[in-house]
């Protein structure tokens, strides 16, 4: 316990020297204050965290916090388009991933012995199909590879070519 205390103490204060050394290099301007708030956040979650795991606080929405503060600071730095294009991009990592899930999932109520699911979809937010998939790649462990193909097929409105069934 007196370990876990000391260890504690010196993190708190190597992230604070760290702050205020970095803090003292930095040139004044508007750059400036944005460091200080990122260190700021870094040195009080540090602070914060053991705390919340005590109280049983989950660290994903500590994370989720994180996620939104870059994104704030990432707004301010880059210009709108490509502030924009940075947030298309992980709108559609986002929506990818999702998609991925919900199709295996899907597909694992009527066949267990699928291991793995690659979907592709239209990714150009100008298309009116975008989001629509366009092609999915299954990945199998037994022989049931061309029912798993036509079901997955009929299933997502898709050609036969369109989805592919990888044999592990």
């Amino acid at each position: 316990m007196m370990e876990a205390l000391g260890a504690y103490i010196k993190t708190i204060t190597a992230l604070t020297i760290f702050s205020a050394l970095a803090c003292m290099l930095m040139p004044d301007g508007s750059f400036r204050k944005y460091v200080e708030l990122v260190l700021g956040v870094l040195v009080l979650t540090a602070v914060i965290s053991p705390f919340l795991r005590i109280f049983g606080t989950d660290q994903g929405h500590m994370e989720l916090g994180l996620l939104q503060n870059q994104a704030r600071l990432e707004k301010n730095f880059l210009s709108s388009k490509e502030y924009e294009a940075v947030e298309q991009q992980r709108i559609s990592s986002a929506y990818g991933q999702v998609l991925e899930d919900r199709v295996k999932e899907d597909l694992t109520k009527k066949y267990k012995d699928i291991d793995w699911v690659n979907v592709t979809f239209c990714q150009d937010f100008k298309d009116e199909n975008y989001g629509t998939i366009e092609s999915i790649t299954i990945g199998c462990v037994e022989g049931n590879a061309e029912k798993i193909q036509t079901y997955a097929a009929n299933r997502y409105g898709l050609a036969d070519e369109a989805v592919t069934v990888e044999k592990q």
